[in-house]
């Protein structure tokens, strides 16, 4: 891999680990959630930093070509993101309907 290529793609993981972390700091962003994104920050990295490495993974799993594996893991980590998401908007939506309840009774009491 060129070395300006090398530059690029390290700088811009470095850039993206800030936004994900100035979104902790400000508060928009969940701890555990950044916590996925600053993995794949450090993965992405690493990648670029030692390529071989994905070779060698490439060749042990089976996958022919490097850029097979890593259509295979952004297509697993987007599935992994959709679920973490869908279960959070279940417990959402679970505590918004116990709230709604909770006012509803409240409003009983208070009318009564």
């Amino acid at each position: 891999m060129p070395l300006k290529l090398v530059i690029i793609l390290v700088i811009f993981a470095l850039l993206f680990t800030i936004f994900v972390l100035s979104y902790v700091i400000k508060r928009k962003l969940v701890i555990k959630y950044a916590f996925l994104w600053l993995i794949f920050c450090i993965a992405m990295t690493i990648a670029v930093l030692v390529p071989d490495l994905l070779k060698v993974i490439c060749k042990e799993i089976g996958i022919e070509t490097v850029s097979n594996f890593i259509f295979f893991l952004g297509f697993g980590l987007l599935l992994f993101i959709t679920f973490v998401l869908t279960s959070v908007i279940s417990t959402q939506k679970n505590k918004i309907t116990n709230l709604a309840q909770e006012i509803a009774i409240l409003k009983n009491k208070v009318g009564k």
